[in-house]
């Protein structure tokens, strides 16, 4: 069987394991936040960056819990409004916090405007959960 059909074999496994790969992440770089920075000269900054950074792990961490809550719910037998909200979820961690840290760690700014896509593909996640959760009918 090839990867991705071992991937999305139940349709859920993609889920578990983004969910898993963005915990991680997650952990190690709210770690850095608290303990490094440290090339970042200017204690100002620095501070302000910490802050920054600590907004985009804690959307990532909370994130990644509620895709593996997703995950499990979708082994039992979800929606596609389920998968929907998965995929606009991790999308939106994706710009939301992805370029957080692309913007600290490198200084690129050119793609600053799309954080907000992010955020606002974050809250279509949440309503596509709740839309899964008034539909009645279950994909397998």
């Amino acid at each position: 069987m090839h990867v991705r059909n071992r991937l999305f074999a139940n349709g859920t496994r993609w889920l578990l394991i983004t969910a898993a790969l963005l915990g991680c992440a997650g952990v190690g770089l709210a770690a850095y936040t608290s303990h490094g920075l440290g090339f970042i000269t200017d204690p100002v900054a620095r501070e302000a960056a910490r802050a920054t950074l600590q907004q985009a792990v804690q959307q990532q961490l909370l994130h990644a819990v509620v895709l593996l809550a997703l995950g499990v719910w979708a082994r039992q037998g979800g929606s596609r409004w389920l998968h929907l909200a998965a995929l606009l979820l991790t999308l939106g961690v994706l710009l939301f916090s992805g370029l957080i840290y692309l913007r600290i760690f490198t200084g690129v700014e050119a793609l600053r405007p799309l954080v907000p896509w992010g955020g606002t593909s974050l809250m279509l996640g949440w309503l596509a959960i709740g839309v899964a959760a008034l539909d009645g009918r279950q994909v397998r």
